[in-house]
């Protein structure tokens, strides 16, 4: 078991806080919906909630079995409507847990965190492009064109 520096692991823990207090909200949700997309050849139906949060935050696998490609989970990297939608519905987490659960895992088991961006674009962009993805975004960013390179799994409101 390896030993944790506390001093070390509190002041991570400090900053992420103290990062997360400033960051800039945007504005709510237009649909007032988030959809859970995948990489549109991984193989996986529908899902939960439930799932959505085991393979969200690797607790089960931390590869798809379907396609033997690690998960990678793509978050926003400020407060908005779709991330507390999220938070609160399918991790039934905060933020500040999140963060934590986030640092913890890549400290003790050197497991990187969570991909982060601004935008819905930029997820769906990501989670076309990276066979092991999994993300959330806005219902209403799911255009025709999102739908051609991502494949929803979950809608949630």
């Amino acid at each position: 078991m390896k030993k944790i520096n506390l001093s070390l692991l509190a002041l991570v823990l400090g900053l992420a806080v103290l990062f997360t207090a400033a960051m800039p909200v945007t504005p709510l949700a237009a649909s007032g919906e988030i959809t859970i997309i995948v990489n549109k050849d991984n193989p996986i139906g529908n899902m939960d909630s439930g799932q959505v949060k085991l393979y969200w935050l690797r607790k089960v696998k931390k590869r798809w079995p379907e396609i033997n490609k690690n998960i990678k989970p793509a978050d926003r990297k400020f407060k908005c409507s779709e991330r507390e939608l999220f938070y609160g519905k399918v991790l039934n987490m905060s933020a500040d847990e999140v963060e934590t659960y986030f640092v913890t895992k890549q400290y003790q088991n050197a497991e990187m965190p969570q991909t982060k961006f601004v935008g819905d674009n930029e997820i769906i962009d990501f989670v076309a492009s990276e066979p092991g993805a999994i993300g959330f975004v806005n219902a209403s960013s799911i255009s025709a064109s999102a739908k051609e390179k991502v494949k929803v799994v979950l809608t949630i409101q």
